[in-house]
């Protein structure tokens, strides 16, 4: 087979740089001697090879959405004329609260990274993080995302930034009324699909197949793929899509109401007698407007980017014609009761909860989620919050899609790591990560490798595989791993754990029960 694109540009650079500096043209070295050169649209860059993968970081994809193009669709990036260096990270998007240490925070911040198997003689399928955070928080550059040993299973691997919060999904009259679309608000959405436009546009430079890309994300990245499958824009960006524990879980924001929380945080930072509000707010920082603002954020239905309620879309089978997975953690609720802090010890106080919640249906929902000594309260919730704000979600994504031509995929990811055995939270949210991308430290107790358990590491190896199979073929199933069915009508589901076995859904009676009390599946429940 013919070398790939960058493959042959690499080998041409790095012939040319050499002779240049034979000849005296360049008297200082351009590029390090493990730079993998490669061309795209906007100029060259310089990558690293590590091993068999070669890694471009801080790849800008769009311009700094900054000043005037605060709050605006992004637009291409701008050319350059030298090397440019990929060797690190891009600024992340500004966020309230960062973790780790080393990462700088600017609005500056639409860039993209790449692993690519190193010296490939084929066109990879493509597989795009979309990384999660609740639309506030997080990056592409975490390194539980490092896509080196997902890589090494032939696939092309691109993690992205996209603006958060304020920046990311502000939605006010005037901002709508200067858009041509009459829209306003899904900013990082918009940011998500430039990045999967610049990856059809690029991608075959890095061995990636434009024909074979799949988006797959968690939590927030997860419902951002659920959204993505009904948005006009998204539209023949992707070809397969997996969603982790980010089903659609109720109605998005309509336009008006987002507007109308935007008039709000104008007001807070004192624009609004301001003879150009927009030109006020644009001058404010990021410091003052979520001192303004809400942190609750997230996809809006502006008629545009997300034209109408994505449950509706799902319900008539209306979703993008691509094969799909979708999925959760079988302890889901901890990481709920940890975010919210929610004070429930004793039998009484998590009675007292479900009945103030629930009223008439409650004994149902303590018959099923039953809890007789104050030990088991802590449990009891974590079914229960399981299972009322994830699972029934995912199943009913799942059995929106059976019947349609697309095939569906589901999975319950259920097994407890060493560092999750020691905190006590089970397969928590994200619990599944460092598996499926191979980075078990964070899977290990403490990050000491020599905890984990030889089925953490056989897991790890099965999801990879897994994942990489389904970005390969639209079908997860492979030579020698365990048999994933299709959902249908049985609705069986995959469980990943110590065995990797179908299987049933957890209390499935249960699920039934909540769907009918909470009544939020049925798009027209809460439309009219």
């Amino acid at each position: 087979m013919a070398p790939t694109k960058w493959r042959v540009t690499a080998e041409l650079n790095a012939l040319a740089f050499a002779i240049g500096s034979v000849c005296g043209l360049f008297p200082t070295p351009v590029v390090a001697q493990d730079d993998v050169l490669v061309e795209v649209e906007t100029g060259r860059l310089a990558g690293v090879r590590q091993g068999t993968v070669a890694v471009f970081k801080g790849v800008p994809y769009a311009t700094p959405p900054v000043g005037p193009l605060r709050w605006q669709p992004p637009q291409r990036a701008a050319d350059w004329r030298r090397v440019r260096s990929a060797r690190r990270f891009g600024p992340v998007a500004r966020q309230r609260v960062v973790g780790g240490a080393g990462f700088v925070t600017s609005e500056d911040c639409l860039y993209l990274n790449i692993w690519t198997p190193a010296g490939a003689d084929e066109s990879l399928p493509v597989m795009v993080f979309i990384h999660g955070g609740g639309f506030a928080t997080g990056s592409g550059s975490e390194a539980m995302y490092d896509g080196t040993e997902l890589a090494k299973h032939g696939v092309v691997i691109v993690t992205l930034n996209y603006r958060l919060d304020v920046m990311g999904f502000l939605a006010h009259p005037l901002l709508s009324a200067e858009s041509p679309r009459m829209s306003s608000g899904n900013y990082g959405l918009l940011d998500q699909i430039a990045a999967l436009e610049w990856i059809q546009r690029n991608i075959e430079q890095f061995g990636g197949d434009p024909g074979r890309v799949t988006i797959f994300g968690e939590s927030s990245g997860g419902r951002s793929v659920s959204v993505l499958m009904t948005s006009p824009l998204a539209e023949g960006l992707f070809h397969r899509a997996v969603a982790q524990s980010g089903a659609l879980d109720g109605l998005e924001t309509p336009l008006v109401t987002a507007e109308a929380q935007g008039e709000q945080l104008v007001v807070a930072v004192g624009c609004t007698d301001r003879p150009d509000p927009l030109r006020c707010l644009r001058a404010r920082t990021f410091e003052e407007l979520i001192v303004g603002g809400s942190a609750d954020v997230g996809p809006i239905v502006d008629g545009w980017v997300v034209p109408e309620d994505p449950r509706r879309v799902y319900a008539s089978g209306r979703q993008h014609d691509v094969p799909m997975i979708v999925g959760g953690n079988a302890d889901e609720g901890t990481f709920s009761m940890l975010g919210r802090r929610i004070p429930i010890r004793t039998v009484e106080e998590y009675t007292a909860f479900v009945r103030g919640l629930l009223g008439s249906g409650a004994d149902d929902v303590l018959s099923y989620y039953s809890v007789t000594v104050d030990r088991d309260v802590f449990q009891a919730l974590n079914r229960f919050g399981t299972d009322r704000e994830v699972a029934r979600h995912v199943r009913q994504q799942a059995r929106w899609m059976v019947g349609t031509n697309r095939k569906i995929y589901a999975y319950l990811f259920s097994r407890v790591s060493p560092q999750h055995q020691w905190t006590g939270l089970g397969a928590t949210h994200t619990a599944e990560l460092p598996y499926l991308f191979g980075n078990l430290q964070f899977a290990a107790r403490q990050g000491d490798l020599r905890t984990l358990e030889l089925a953490d590491r056989r897991l790890s190896q099965t999801m990879m595989r897994y994942w990489a199979q389904f970005a390969a073929s639209g079908d997860p199933n492979g030579d020698g791993l365990p048999p994933w069915p299709v959902y249908g009508s049985t609705e069986e589901l995959l469980r990943l754990d110590d065995e990797v076995v179908p299987g049933p859904w957890p209390r499935a009676e249960a699920l039934d029960l909540l769907d009918r009390l909470f009544n939020d599946q049925t798009p027209d429940s809460d439309l009219n």
